[in-house]
């Protein structure tokens, strides 16, 4: 059983997540809180030993009854749990904010992944169901308009390796099995997250001017740029 802690002011979202990840039977809401001083208490319990997995906004009220946020609640919140707390489990970040700069604080502090909420129902419910496989620490987790602060363009053997068995037709539950991927899902997502690594500013405008799909672009600049030199 995965033992979850909410930390989210907007109370129709955490009813949303609280409600969406409860129809798992192997996840389990333990709290939801809604400000910066009863979380920093929670984290400080003795009952925050049992946590596995924090979803946490960046913006919070510093107390229950404050109408006002403050824009480094999140962050201190991470920073007491990561260094103070010596908490090991997942943190993901669900937050309005698309500033580069909170992205990049909250990696320094230790989150694992970060999303930025959408209202569109079509939107929130894909958030929703990656949610449930990132929780469970096959994914990592970042919205497409953040990954350029938290993905490094390197790409890592096993990466590579996952991109040779997609250049030969290899099918996701195949990639899963051979690489150690859970599901096929997170294969997927994976693959998405290296696509992101290989596609330049120019590659992506090419891409939008031809209609063409990321993975079909990607493989694409995958052939020229890094298959060609090991086979001349």
């Amino acid at each position: 059983m995965t033992r979850i802690l909410i930390i989210e002011d907007d109370e129709d979202f955490a009813s949303i997540l609280q409600e969406c990840l409860e129809e798992e039977p192997d996840l389990e809401i333990v709290r939801v809180i809604n400000n910066e001083n009863d979380a920093l208490q929670f984290i400080r319990s003795e009952e925050f030993a049992g946590i596995h997995c924090v979803l946490q906004d960046l913006r919070l009220p510093r107390a229950a009854h404050d109408s006002t946020v403050s824009a480094s609640a999140g962050i201190r919140l991470l920073q007491e749990m990561r260094q103070t707390a010596n908490f090991y489990g997942t943190v993901i970040i669900l937050t309005s904010s698309r500033d580069a700069e909170d992205g990049k604080r909250a990696l320094t502090s230790g989150c694992d992944g970060y999303l930025c909420k959408n209202t569109r129902t079509a939107d929130m419910l894909t958030m929703l169901n990656e949610l449930k496989v990132a929780i469970r620490g096959q994914v990592i987790l970042v919205s497409n308009e953040m990954r350029h602060v938290f993905f490094r363009n390197e790409i890592s053997p096993k990466e590579a390796r996952l991109m040779e068995l997609l250049s030969h037709g290899k099918s996701w539950s195949k990639i899963a099995s051979e690489l150690g991927y859970s599901t096929s899902k997170a294969a997927a997502n994976i693959a998405d997250r290296i696509f992101d690594k290989i596609l330049s500013s120019s590659d992506r405008k090419l891409m939008e001017e031809s209609g063409a799909k990321k993975r079909e672009k990607a493989m694409e600049v995958w052939n020229l740029r890094y298959m060609s030199p090991r086979s001349s």
